[in-house]
């Protein structure tokens, strides 16, 4: 293949071979032969030499648990170890294009000579989240006049897994050190009035309550038995199901309702478990669908990364399949927070609530309304705006109805937007915790 310095010499030479045939001029015909042949000559042995099965390519990346907004060292090394120097050779290394590349180059021209090694590296910057892959490295390998050049390409391919953004929870595990989450967050513990290590009060005897737990100055100030009041904390049993369908990943991608609902999940998980209740994750679309059965410890969060990490928007949702998924794995009863936008077949989702019901799970739909994620009035125009407006209008008719219907059965439908989407999810968690909803 002729670079575009080879192409402009055999154009030059077949102009100047025209030119000296139009003007019987043998120095102007000679010198067009010359550069024609100059062009052409080199092919057989530049295709003789071609280092197809020399070159080796290595890539480092200098982290394997990489989160969302993390940088990432990419280091290449290219050795060529044929018998043939590589007089100019253009390697570009081709990264996913989401990445952001905030230093070094991923590119370089240079010579490889006969056993040797060049090496080069950059910086990324991981946009978002999800599963990506890197490669082929790319070769363009010139002749040493640079007349002509061939296009390898290698065959290192690295998949690797961008995790969700932890953030919030560093910030969450940084007040709780603090002892301020409590504060920020309410009463944070199922109580039990039993035989435990916080005491909460003083009350009446009642028949049967043991002789230690009576507390002598009370019952003397007020010449009744009075008893010292404990409290344990109990913990729960939590499902977390995420519609992954089409609609869920509607927006920019890295303010969508999915990736919201995402890193609300991730910081409910990383809250539940810190305080030993089990959580299990249930992702589902028609498209696919994940299932981590309900448990606790750094492992098991560790899993529940994985699969958050790997999520892609595409399909439906269907809660009625959900359930039917769902019933022979998860027998006791159970907490479910169901993560939904609701604009999927409304019958079988209310039917699936309906079932969620019949085998005594609890239930909780938090919803990410779409026009507070989706419409960016900023960009709007005042028609735009009006439309907009009558849209969240009849939406939120549409699930106030819902809501009203599911709420006889027991199920609360709470609407959130991107501002409140962390606190809401929190806040309902502790509500079940202090109503002792599917405790263990």
């Amino acid at each position: 293949m002729f670079s575009e310095r080879g192409r402009a010499v055999l154009l030059m030479g077949i102009f100047i071979l025209v030119a000296g045939f139009a003007f019987t001029n043998y120095i102007l015909t000679l010198l067009g032969i010359f550069l024609i042949a100059g062009s052409v000559a080199s092919s057989p042995y530049f295709q003789a030499t071609m280092p197809v099965e020399t070159l080796e390519v290595t890539r480092e990346i200098d982290k394997r648990n990489i989160f969302q907004d993390d940088f990432i060292h990419v280091k290449l090394t290219v050795k060529n170890s044929g018998s043939h120097r590589i007089d100019s050779v253009d390697i570009f290394d081709v990264y996913p294009e989401i990445f952001r590349l905030v230093l070094g180059k991923n590119s370089i021209r240079t010579r490889i000579d006969a056993n040797q090694e060049v090496k080069f590296s950059y910086i990324l910057q991981a946009p978002l989240r999800g599963k990506f892959t890197f490669g082929p490295t790319k070769f363009q390998i010139y002749d040493r006049l640079e007349f002509r050049f061939e296009e390898l390409s290698g065959e290192n391919y690295e998949d690797l897994l961008i995790y969700p953004n932890v953030e919030e929870v560093r910030i969450m595990e940084s007040l709780a050190q603090k002892r301020r989450l409590g504060h920020m967050f309410g009463i944070h513990k199922t109580r039990q009035m039993s035989m435990g290590t916080d005491f909460t009060g003083i009350r009446r005897y009642e028949a049967g309550d043991e002789y230690r737990r009576i507390d002598w100055k009370s019952s003397a100030r007020t010449r009744k038995l009075m008893m010292r009041q404990y409290e344990t904390e109990r913990n729960i049993r939590m499902f977390m199901v995420l519609d992954t369908g089409a609609t869920m990943g509607a927006g920019r991608p890295e303010y969508s309702k999915l990736e919201a609902a995402i890193r609300a999940a991730l910081m409910l998980a990383k809250m539940a478990m810190e305080r030993k209740d089990h959580v299990g994750l249930l992702t589902w679309s028609t498209k696919q669908h994940s299932f981590l059965k309900p448990g606790l410890g750094e492992a098991h969060y560790h899993r529940l990364l994985d699969q958050l990490a790997e999520i892609e928007a595409g399909g439906t949702f269907d809660l009625t399949a959900v359930v039917e998924y769902l019933a022979p794995r998860v027998s006791q009863q159970s907490f479910f927070i169901i993560l939904t936008d609701l604009e999927s077949n409304r019958k079988r989702l209310e039917k699936g609530i309906r079932l969620i019901r019949g085998y005594k799970h609890n239930a909780l739909i938090i919803t990410p309304f779409g026009p507070w994620f989706e419409i960016e009035e900023i960009y709007l125009s005042p028609v735009e705006r009006a439309i907009g407006e009558a849209i969240v209008h009849r939406l939120l008719e549409e699930q106030s109805a819902l809501a009203k219907s599911l709420r006889r059965v027991g199920v609360s439908v709470v609407p959130v937007g991107p501002g409140d989407f962390l606190p809401t999810v929190l806040s309902e968690y502790l509500k079940a915790k202090k109503r002792s909803i599917a405790v263990i």
